[in-house]
């Protein structure tokens, strides 16, 4: 596998510096826009692991993405969009980020910026989201009150689906060095894969069987990889319209799992 897997510890600020201006930092479910998810082909990376655990956490997380439908960029020559970054102290590097790039995360309301920069715990992850018409244009933020964000395009009234969709460019999982040795590979890899493609949707629906999501909670036995319900979700959310309300989403994923568990 190519080097290029390997990113140094550097690669998560430049992953997050190269991005179009018009992206914001996704911090939970508006339930009248869609749900956040990768349009782009997907390049997995990982930073601070050693070779043979950094090429299996991007083998398992392309197996992942294959399986749902995702299409894979070429892993000689892609550029990291879903990043899988070990650090000694994650928590210290994203406020050390903040306070270099804070732009980056000026779309965060309060609570969202104390999750991501105050929680406890050896994890944290953020997603980056640009808002694109139906057929892929980039609608910019707006600047002003005065000015609120256009775009031109065709498309028949409909109560069901909104004129735009909102696309993952770049999904960043961080995790401290000294909770590796606690999970196995496939376990950091199916966490990484839920957290970077799901962004906090997943958090809106019950997960009867349990989450891959409790991995690093400290509440008992964790799954050993991403559970049905997981796979439900993510499968919904994937195998549906990009512009679909993330209300209409998540009750569909929420009826599937819940259906999932009477069959059983």
């Amino acid at each position: 596998m190519s080097n290029r897997i390997l990113a140094t510890l550097a690669a998560a600020a430049a992953c997050l510096a190269a991005l179009p201006a018009a992206a914001e930092v996704y911090g939970g479910a508006a339930r009248d826009e869609p749900l956040p998810r990768f349009e782009d082909r997907l390049c997995p990376g990982v930073s601070g692991l050693q070779r043979d655990q950094a090429e299996m956490v991007v083998g398992r997380i392309r197996e992942n993405a294959e399986a749902l439908d995702i299409p894979l960029a070429d892993p000689e020559t892609c550029r990291a969009n879903l990043l899988v970054a070990v650090f000694s102290d994650g928590r210290r590097y994203i406020n050390e980020l903040r306070e270099r790039r804070g732009y980056l995360f000026e779309n965060l309301d309060r609570e969202q910026k104390q999750r991501l920069f105050e929680q406890e715990g050896p994890v944290r992850s953020f997603v980056r989201v640009v808002t694109r018409t139906r057929d892929g244009l980039v609608v910019d933020r707006a600047e002003s009150l005065e000015v609120p964000p256009q775009t031109t395009m065709a498309m028949a009234h409909s109560k069901i689906y909104t004129a735009t969709r909102r696309d993952i460019i770049s999904g960043t999982v961080l995790v401290d060095k000294a909770a590796v040795p606690q999970v196995d590979i496939i376990q950091l890899a199916d966490y990484a894969t839920m957290r970077a493609l799901a962004g906090d949707g997943a958090m809106d629906v019950a997960m009867p069987g349990g989450t891959i999501l409790s991995l690093f909670d400290g509440t008992g036995a964790a799954p050993k990889e991403l559970t049905e319900s997981d796979r439900i979700f993510l499968r919904t959310l994937y195998g549906t319209q990009s512009n679909i309300p993330a209300a209409q989403t998540l009750s569909l994923a929420q009826r599937r799992i819940d259906e999932q568990v009477w069959a059983e």
